[in-house]
């Protein structure tokens, strides 16, 4: 076995350290981009519960319209909820 204070072996060269090409990533992985996201946008999750009729005739409806739910579900709720009375 090999001590560390012995040379290298001859014709043994140790692997080449090599450089990443291109851009430098920004974030350490897709979740930390996602909060960066949501962080910049003021975006909040919420998670909302749905008898299971209700939601596959919600989700027909999204998708004859080409809507997303976020947009309706926030539409509602600032037209029909929050609105002045």
């Amino acid at each position: 076995m090999r001590q560390a204070d012995q040379p290298e072996l001859p014709g043994i060269k140790p692997p080449m350290v090599t450089k990443k090409r291109g851009r430098p990533a920004l974030h350490a992985d897709p979740a930390a981009r996602q909060r960066a996201y949501m962080a910049r946008n003021g975006i909040v999750p919420m998670t909302v519960q749905l008898p299971e009729a209700l939601h596959a005739e919600f989700m027909t409806w999204l998708t004859s319209k080409g809507k997303k739910q976020s947009e309706v579900l926030a539409h509602l709720i600032r037209t029909q909820l929050l609105r002045k009375r």
